[in-house]
């Protein structure tokens, strides 16, 4: 019963429209590391590759709360067209691109077009697959990794090959050959508080208990578990690992997302999205609190494992957000949520480099340790409220 039920939300034309939106997403996948060798092409230096990276986040929470206001006033279908058409035109901009200034501008915005089309996305998604929710989005999360596996190693191929410039103008074409099935596959759909033509305003989306602890939780451990930008320094200093060593952590990353996130997501629509997102971030927390005590390089590899699942489980708390308010605010719930989530990383990541050096890699994970078991405490909380009706 339970598959036959998949099967016929699988091949809703919502979810196979997305489907082939993250399957050309992950083809010529371009990841941290490889964005870094972008910059650095430009002759870029630490110093401003720092200030593109940080504004980067700062785009971030701005095109979160942007995609929010916009899936709730014009409509989650007009936001995602929109929201990918820019990302199109910064994909363009980075492939004609000849000095960082202009590649950082258009780093910034696809980097806030691409937090914009979150809020849209799951709006559009949530209207055709209802209660389905999780299972449809551990889906397509599963599809993009598994396009992304083999995708960065053909951009590395690709930009060898031809170079940057030919890697985004290939990028563009394909964003630009998905517009039109988005646009024909798209429904165009209305929130039940919307037909009343009464304007939603951001405050009114903040009076719901329950959102406020998601949003808490997630700002808090986001700013505490900066230790995952900085955990190969402690790696490669304690292992002497090599950047092939380095690279598997990469590889499991994706490789547990493409696994887990699905089954994750079926679970969350049986029990709950508030309890997978609970335990995925106590997970996480207990691997990062053993980290710094693992005896070989293959125990931390073990411990990564761990935390990458309960990252994947964790990534349900912003269904969790979506599911706490009425229909006419889960666009703002959304957007809200992913952008204290980039704010809490921002802050995290600017100030974990001067707390690492300063305290020490042991503070730091013991820090996110404490984050992330904060962060599952407050989601616990977050439940309690929405079962008491404080929604």
């Amino acid at each position: 019963m339970l598959i036959h039920r998949y099967r016929k939300i699988l091949r809703h034309r919502v979810v196979l429209a997305f489907l082939l939106f993250n399957s050309l997403a992950g083809i010529l996948f371009v990841g941290g590391a490889l964005l870094v060798s972008f910059m650095r092409s430009f002759g870029t230096t630490p110093a401003q590759l720092g200030i593109v990276l940080g504004a980067g986040w700062a785009a971030s929470v701005l095109g979160a709360f942007l995609g929010g206001h916009l899936t709730d006033r014009i409509s989650p279908r007009r936001a995602v067209l929109l929201v990918v058409a820019l990302v199109a035109v910064s994909l363009l901009g980075k492939a004609l691109s000849r000095h960082w200034i202009q590649a950082g501008v258009c780093y910034l915005l696809g980097m806030g077009a691409q937090a914009a089309h979150a809020p849209a996305g799951m709006a559009l998604l949530k209207d055709a697959v209802g209660d389905e929710m999780g299972g449809s989005l551990g889906f397509l999360n599963a599809a993009f990794c598994a396009a992304a596996v083999p995708g960065a190693a053909l951009t590395g191929w690709v930009v060898g090959k031809w170079g940057w410039s030919s890697l985004f103008m290939g990028k563009f074409v394909l964003y630009l050959a998905i517009l039109p099935v988005l646009f024909l596959a798209l429904p165009e759909i209305q929130a039940e508080g919307q037909v009343q033509e009464e304007k939603v305003h951001w405050g009114d989306a903040l009076h719901y208990p329950a959102l406020w602890w998601i949003c808490t939780s997630v700002f808090l451990l986001t700013l505490g578990a900066y230790c995952h930008s900085y955990y190969p320094y402690y790696v490669q200093e304690r292992f002497a690992a090599d950047v092939r060593q380095l690279a598997w952590f990469d590889s499991l990353y994706n490789a547990v997302w493409m696994l887990s996130n699905w089954p994750a997501g079926m679970l969350a629509d049986r029990i709950g999205a508030g309890r997978i997102a609970m335990v995925g971030y106590a997970l996480m927390g207990f691997a990062w609190l053993l980290f710094p005590f693992g005896p070989s390089l293959f125990s931390l590899y073990v411990l990564y494992v761990l935390y990458c699942l309960g990252n994947s489980m964790g990534f349900y708390a912003t269904v969790f957000a979506q599911d706490v308010v009425p229909a006419p605010f889960r666009g703002r719930a959304v957007g809200l949520f992913n952008a204290l989530m980039y704010l809490g990383s921002a802050i995290g990541d600017g100030i974990g480099g001067w707390l690492w050096q300063g305290l020490g890699a042991r503070f730091s994970f013991v820090l996110a340790a404490g984050a992330n078991i904060l962060g599952s405490l407050l989601l616990s909380i977050a439940r309690s409220k929405r079962q008491q009706g404080e929604v």
